[in-house]
């Protein structure tokens, strides 16, 4: 209990300002902050709801669409193309065949794009009456078809009327309907082709795939027919223009050797062209036969080692005969002298050899000579003929350069006129034998199974869908709106750090949940407040307990009062002296919380009518707590808690107790609360997870940071992240007590709710 008068005390504007060490808090209003997987998936949990409709309704649109849509089946058929059909014969085919190139081969994809043409679809439609059976059939109500006519009469209101009305007698395009529902798919590395139509009808789609490919190859058949018979009018044209033209240039021919004497009209060469060519033979072998007889001659009478001599056998024995002869010489020579008789005979018999040589030798090259002289007059008889005949030739070449054009066009004109003639009857033969390049290798049957639409899968992919825009709605949703998704984001935001975390509990009432922390000492909500205090008592640098605690909250009933009332019995429980002084003026509530009677109090006090004293009172519940109530008097707040004597009552009050706990009002809007916060050592944000406002709560930050920089962190109240420590509290906290006790207090917990302000 105080006994000082505060009435008759003077005291300073902020008394308590002068023995609070300054505080040095962040300046920056938001911090960088990187998202993470839990911060997305707590905002996912605060927009499940949107999340969850989202997805049901796009689930619940896919599943009707798909429900009332109309079923279509799919028949299809395999068809085999080839470049060229059966060749019953190998000759008279009017196109070429090219090299397979695979699938990119234009021949292939010409054939694709004549299965999709609108003369085979314009065909199909008029043979099996598809206008009537499929495209003017009545169709089935569908809030799809009731949107799109909606749409387009709203369009049809902006346009003009003739516009409307040509558009609506436009004739539909059937073939460009009936191309939309034909597939045509290659087989890869074959020369398969599957054909596809989808139609209501599974009876109907496997009849047109049947007639269509039955109107592809009439088609194939019909044009190479068209092609065989412009192919034989062409080629008789041209027939008869080239015998027409032959029997013109043979005539000339004739005529013009008449008239120049020319014979062997139809020889390939004449006997005058031969007679020369016989000439220029001779000449040249008799030139070749002089050059060789002169040679020889030549070679005679230089050295006299020519070839008739030395193979001639006259010539040879004799040159035997000698060498005989000079060997017994040189033989005998050994054993007598020259002189000897013997010798001497020897000698004369070689001489005469030798003279005999000589003779038979010198006749031979007289042969030579006379042999040449025949060569070179025949050369020279040769030559003078050849002249006189090059002379008549030349007369008569002269008369024969027309005949030679005339008999080229003539042998041109026969060659052209057999080709045709020839490629005329391989055309006729071919004709007759006419086949076709496409074979079917399965013929389309019905197929009762529905293609589309397939309802699992458009199941999934609506679940799919729905969820992923599910997720992006509540994203945006989350992004936004103004709420902090977790502890770190709200720490990242204001730069400030979370004291403390306060469980969302339900069915407790105020009274029992301002006292929970005596009342509950073993709750896990008694054990989040005494978190709360242990972080409160090291909040001040080097580790010193604030002796004044500002309590207040940025919007109303966010907590606060019921905070502040369980922070002082926490701190009164550990042997403090603590006084709690409810100074919201506008709004009390902790008498309410206490069960206290709304007596005299702070207001009472700060307009003069009581003492200190008189408005201090110790707590009925705990021992070491003191109360001062907000009193009777709830004009001017601003005036009261401005006033010097609030400032004195601090001053006091931090002399005889350990901790002064202050209730104030919420700080958005109210300047009460800016005042509270100057006196005070530490001012703690009470903020409700569930109605954290970011823009709101910068704002209120800055504010505080203005008047002192004395905040020093937030208590989060309802916090959705206790689900953890609670199990782990339960495990740990529960050692021995009965099965019955625990589920009572389990029961109790889960009973809890924190009540607002």
């Amino acid at each position: 209990m105080l006994t000082v008068n505060a009435n008759r005390a003077s005291s300073p504007s902020h008394p308590v300002s002068a023995s609070v060490p300054y505080i040095a808090m962040p300046t920056n209003g938001i911090a960088a902050h990187t998202l993470t997987l839990e911060d997305v998936w707590r905002r996912l949990l605060r927009q499940k709801w949107t999340l969850l409709l989202t997805a049901l309704a796009v689930l619940l649109l896919t599943a009707y669409f798909t429900w009332t849509a109309t079923p279509s089946y799919r028949a299809g058929a395999t068809i085999q193309i080839e470049k060229e059909g059966v060749q019953v014969v190998n000759f008279g085919t009017v196109t070429s065949a090219s090299p397979d190139m695979g699938e990119q081969d234009p021949f292939f994809r010409t054939q694709y794009e004549q299965l999709k043409s609108r003369k085979l679809a314009e065909r199909v439609i008029a043979d099996l009456d598809l206008r009537t059976r499929l495209f003017e059939r009545p169709a089935k109500f569908s809030l799809l078809t009731s949107i799109k006519v909606i749409i387009q009469g709203f369009i049809g209101s902006f346009l003009p009327a003739k516009q409307t009305a040509a558009g609506s007698n436009k004739t539909a395009d059937y073939a460009a309907q009936f191309v939309e529902k034909l597939y045509v798919e290659p087989i890869e590395k074959t020369h398969l082709v599957k054909v596809f139509y989808e139609s209501p009808d599974s009876v109907l789609s496997a009849d047109i795939v049947n007639a269509l490919i039955n109107a592809f190859i009439k088609e194939n058949i019909s044009s190479q027919s068209e092609t065989d018979t412009y192919a034989k009018e062409f080629l008789e044209q041209e027939l008869d223009k080239s015998r027409q033209r032959l029997t013109l240039q043979e005539g000339k021919l004739i005529e013009y050797a008449k008239q120049n004497g020319i014979l062997e009209v139809n020889n390939s060469q004449s006997s005058q062209e031969r007679q020369l060519d016989e000439l220029y033979s001779a000449l040249g072998a008799a030139e070749r036969t002089r050059i060789q007889a002169e040679s020889q001659m030549i070679q005679g009478r230089k050295h006299g080692n020519v070839r008739e001599v030395l193979n001639n056998p006259v010539v040879e024995g004799i040159k035997q005969n000698l060498n005989t002869l000079e060997a017994e010489y040189q033989e005998k020579l050994k054993l007598f002298k020259p002189a000897f008789p013997d010798m001497q005979r020897l000698q004369q018999q070689i001489q005469e050899v030798r003279s005999q040589l000589q003779q038979e030798v010198g006749g031979l090259k007289q042969a030579l000579q006379a042999e040449y002289s025949a060569a070179k007059n025949l050369e020279d008889d040769l030559r003078s003929q050849l002249e006189a005949y090059k002379s008549e030739l030349v007369d008569l070449r002269d008369r024969s350069i027309e005949y030679n054009a005339l008999k080229r066009e003539v042998e041109t004109s026969r060659d052209l006129y057999d080709g045709l003639l020839q490629r005329m009857k391989e055309v006729n033969v071919a004709s007759n034998v006419t086949s076709s390049n496409i074979r079917v290798v399965d013929a389309a049957a019905p197929d009762d199974d529905v293609f589309r639409p397939k309802k699992a899968l458009n199941l999934i992919i609506g679940s799919l869908v729905g969820l992923m825009l599910g997720v992006g709605a509540a994203l945006l949703r989350e992004t936004l709106s103004q709420s902090v998704a977790s502890m770190s984001e709200l720490q990242t935001l204001s730069g400030l750090p979370v004291l403390g975390t306060i469980p969302h509990v339900r069915h407790l009432s105020e009274g029992n949940l301002a006292l929970a922390t005596v009342r509950d000492a073993g709750s896990l909500l008694a054990e989040s407040y005494r978190v709360m205090t242990a972080n409160l008592r090291f909040v001040l640098p080097g580790g010193v307990a604030p002796r004044v605690t500002l309590i207040t909250s940025v919007n109303p009933a966010e907590g606060k009062s019921t905070s502040a009332v369980n922070i002082a019995m926490s701190q009164a429980q550990q042997g403090l002296k603590v006084l709690l002084i409810d100074a919201d003026l506008r709004r009390p509530s902790v008498h309410v919380k206490l069960g206290l009677p709304h007596a005299r109090g702070l207001s009472n006090y700060l307009n003069g009518e009581v003492d200190i004293a008189s408005v201090t009172h110790p707590s009925r519940e705990l021992k070491g707590l003191y109360l001062i109530l907000a009193g009777t008097l709830m004009t001017d707040p601003v005036r009261m808690v401005s006033s010097p004597a609030m400032a004195q009552l601090l001053s006091l009050a931090t002399k005889h107790f350990d901790s002064v706990i202050i209730d104030g009002p919420p700080t958005a809007g109210f300047a009460d609360a800016l005042y509270l916060s100057s006196m005070a050592e530490a001012t703690v944000i009470v903020a409700d997870e569930e109605r954290i406002n970011r823009k709101r709560l910068l704002t209120v930050i800055e504010q505080l940071r203005r008047v002192r920089q004395n905040v020093v962190g937030f208590l989060m109240v309802k916090s959705q992240e206790e689900a953890l420590d609670s199990r782990y509290y339960d495990r740990y906290h529960t050692v021995h007590p009965s099965k019955a006790e625990t589920k009572a207090a389990k029961s109790k917990r889960k009973g809890l709710n924190l009540a607002p302000v």
